[in-house]
């Protein structure tokens, strides 16, 4: 059986995610921050195994750790990470928004990757899904893509930064044959959905799954799920 890890899983696409996996048979592993979030889960889907913790906190990587113990993971899906901040503009960004974004999106990320690569014992990874933002393309951005939207400078910042991580760590590790992508899941009709939104949660969470199964990708990747590849 195919092992899974899922982080943001309580809601999203990350409950879609859950949900889309355990129906294909994996072993399903899910990060949630809350008590009520991990009641939800294990009543809808009983054999997942859920970790209640928050992927900013300095002991997550202790946590997901002690929690994996000596069970192998085949899938990393780094989807952790927060609908923004108020700070829209030049002059309602703060330090503190910036450093918020950075600590979900990146630092959480990587430690995340760390815990499972930690266990000595059993087979790494073979794939790492950073699931990033259209907004986190720098020549996008350059391009004026981004030019107005109500998006603040710390997410697309952290998002940015995310995924010279993904880049950084496909480097390093392809020598353990671990394939590392980012993934913008498309505009998803969500609570805070953008004007553009065209996919419910559960059909990103189809093709991204299709996607990884087909192996319809190359490490290194940025996919848009809706278009194709995007430019980094």
């Amino acid at each position: 059986m195919k092992t899974v890890l899922i982080t943001g899983a309580s809601r999203g696409l990350g409950l879609a995610l859950v949900q889309t996996f355990y129906e294909r048979g994996y072993q399903v592993y899910a990060v949630v921050r809350t008590t009520s979030a991990c009641d939800m889960l294990t009543t809808l889907y009983p054999a997942v195994s859920v970790l209640i913790t928050d992927v900013t906190h300095e002991n997550y990587e202790e946590q997901l750790f002690c929690f994996i113990q000596d069970r192998a993971v085949d899938i990393v899906i780094n989807n952790a990470g927060s609908a923004g901040t108020p700070g829209i503009d030049t002059r309602h960004s703060t330090g503190d928004q910036l450093v918020y974004e950075f600590k979900t999106h990146c630092v959480g990320a990587l430690s995340t990757v760390n815990a499972v690569l930690s266990n000595q014992n059993v087979l790494p990874p073979s794939l790492i899904v950073n699931i990033s933002s259209r907004r986190g393309s720098l020549n996008m951005q350059a391009a004026g893509a981004a030019k107005g939207v109500k998006c603040s400078f710390s997410y697309r910042i952290a998002k940015a930064a995310q995924n010279m991580l993904s880049l950084c760590m496909a480097d390093d590790l392809e020598s353990m044959g671990i394939k590392v992508i980012s993934v913008h899941p498309g505009a998803l009709l969500t609570k805070m959905a953008p004007a553009d939104a065209t996919l419910t949660p559960e059909q990103s969470a189809n093709k991204l799954v299709e996607m990884i199964e087909g192996n319809d990708f190359n490490t290194r990747d940025f996919i848009c799920l809706e278009t194709g590849k995007l430019p980094w």
